[in-house]
Order: C-alpha cells, then sequence, then structure tokens
C-alpha cells in the first residue's frame, strides 16, 4: 500500500490548545491503573479535554470479544485522587474451593470484568455518547491475526459498531516511556479535531484506526497507513515446557509464543510488515476485523493531513 502523501502532517506539531474540547471515553485491557491509560488521561486533561476511564479491574488481555452476561457487576472508582474520573468494572465468579483452608466449600470470588465488558459500561454510564473512544495504549502489538484474540481491538470494535470514532492504540512490550506515548496520540487527536469530516465527526461514519508504534519509537522512519491483514510475526502454540519465553513457568505446559514464517509477497502490505520495518502504522478498519475498502470509507482519510511521512518525535 502506498504512503499516502495527503494523510501526513508532522507528529509533534500540533501542542497548541484543541480546536473544541472532545469528551473522550479510555478504556483498555490492562485495568484501570496501568500506566499507560493513565499517562494517556492526564495528558489529554492538560490539554483542555473531557476524559474519562471505564476500564477493567485488573489485566485482561488476550480476553477478545468476551462479555459475561447475565451477572451482577460492581463499578468501582479510582481512589488515587490524581485520576478522580477513573472507573473499573468486576463480577463475581462462583465455584467449589480446593485449597486446605475451605475445601470442598462453594466460594464466590471478585474477578475482573473483561475489556468490552468496561467499555459497554463506559458508553452507557461513564462518558455517554463521547466525540472519541481510544483503547489503550496496549503495552504489546496488536496486529494483523492476533488482533482476534485481542481485548483491545475487540472492544475497539465495539465501539465502532455502536456509532463511535475510536482509536486502538498499541506500543511495543518492551516501551517505558508511557508519557512519550500519550503525547503522539495527543497529537493524532488534535489533528482529527483541527481536520473533521464534512458531518463534523473525527472518522468517517463507521470507521476506526488500529495504531501501532513500533519498537524504536525515537528513530521513527514515518508513518503509513496500512491494512490489518493476517501477519503477526509470531505463531501462538501449545507448548509442554513455557520456560523459553517463561522462565518462572520452566518446565510447565501451556501457551506461548514462537517466531513465525517471514511474510508472503501477499502480506507485504499488512500493517505487522511496516511496523517491523519502523514505521507507525495506522489501520482503518469497521469493526468486523477486517480493513475497510481504500476505495471506500478510508480513502476519505487520504485527504486530511493528520501526519508527516518524515515524521520525527
Amino acid at each position: 500500500m502506498k504512503t499516502l502523501p495527503g494523510l501526513l502532517l508532522t507528529l509533534g506539531c500540533l501542542a497548541a490548545a484543541p480546536a473544541f474540547a472532545l469528551n473522550i471515553l479510555l478504556s483498555n485491557d490492562d485495568g484501570y491503573q496501568h500506566p499507560n491509560i493513565r499517562a494517556l488521561y492526564t495528558t489529554l486533561k492538560a490539554a483542555g479535554h473531557e476524559v474519562r476511564i471505564a476500564a477493567p479491574q485488573s489485566e485482561q488481555s488476550a480476553r477478545g470479544g468476551a462479555f459475561l452476561y447475565g451477572r451482577e457487576v460492581r463499578v468501582g472508582r479510582d481512589s488515587d485522587p490524581a485520576y478522580p474520573d477513573s472507573y473499573y468494572i468486576s463480577t463475581h465468579e462462583s465455584g467449589v474451593c480446593s485449597s486446605p483452608a475451605c475445601a470442598g466449600q462453594a466460594v464466590q470470588i471478585e474477578i475482573s470484568g473483561t475489556p468490552v465488558m468496561a467499555l459497554l459500561m463506559g458508553l452507557k454510564k461513564i462518558q455517554p455518547n463521547p466525540d472519541l473512544v481510544i483503547v489503550g495504549p496496549n503495552p504489546g502489538n496488536n496486529v494483523g491475526a492476533i488482533n482476534s484474540a485481542s481485548g483491545t481491538f475487540n472492544a475497539a470494535g465495539f465501539a465502532v459498531r455502536a456509532g463511535y470514532p475510536t482509536l486502538a492504540v498499541s506500543t511495543d512490550l518492551k516501551d517505558k516511556d508511557p508519557q512519550r506515548i500519550a503525547r503522539q496520540v495527543l497529537t493524532l487527536v488534535e489533528a482529527l479535531d483541527r481536520h473533521r469530516q464534512p458531518d463534523g465527526r473525527l472518522l468517517p461514519a463507521g470507521l476506526g484506526l488500529n495504531i501501532n508504534f513500533p519498537a524504536d519509537n525515537t528513530a521513527l522512519k514515518g508513518v503509513r497507513l496500512t491494512r490489518i491483514g493476517s501477519y503477526v510475526g509470531f505463531d501462538t502454540l501449545y507448548t509442554d515446557d513455557l520456560g523459553p519465553l517463561f522462565p518462572a513457568q520452566a518446565g510447565k505446559p501451556g501457551i506461548s509464543f514462537q517466531r513465525s514464517a517471514p511474510a508472503t509477497p501477499a502480506q507485504q502490505d499488512d500493517e505487522a510488515v511496516w511496523l517491523a520495518r519502523g514505521y507507525l502504522t495506522i489501520s482503518p478498519f469497521n469493526g468486523q476485523l477486517q480493513s475497510s475498502d481504500q476505495a471506500g470509507a478510508a480513502r476519505a482519510l487520504a485527504a486530511l493531513p493528520l501526519i508527516s511521512e518524515d515524521t520525527r518525535p
């Protein structure tokens, strides 16, 4: 997929106050206390936006589009005064105790709600009718086929299907600078704000953006409008020894990962390929786990001067 020059405007050049204060709902699949979502909350608030968080109670990666229905939930509020607009969702699980202290007894424990449950709760109770939904930033890139298992991407898909402009944002797993990522997400948000669609929306109707920051974000090669595609760069598998990737679990069976074969010629436009080359990738999607047709709604993005090809953080 060719770079679309009209889409691009330099990241970092839009530090002024927002054209309009946006009502923004933040969510994730890593829990309301994760440093990434807290950094983004603080950054967006400082820029003058009305921001609220609705997230799982605890880490819920790889939950996909799962939700627990017909079960009572609890909505809690962050006790940290620095995040007065941060909320989480939990529910309960019933079972039979197997530990010596309560063996055989019926027990009920509190468990976190899933990312989709948090997103639905947020749209109903925390920030109804937001101008923008941002899910993430997720620690670990969500690309290609792995998006089917991603709590980040699936929560974003629910928001798109509900009719809201949505960004699913992911970073490299080893990235340890939440503030830098938050500033770059703010740059994109404010660019969208300044270059709204003819109907006033931040994105074309029914469209979301899957955004992935590369591993070495300090040496960003540029920005590519890509397709989600199928290539991931690693395979998910069952193994009898988790030790190679999870030393604390050495000798124990479980689910792990291994490097996959190189991308095929047909996969060269996939987001994971360009991400591995050091580009920030932006893949339009329609909430159905597929990239939107470039000749259709996504083409409208090509005329927007959002991010520059020669981007430098």
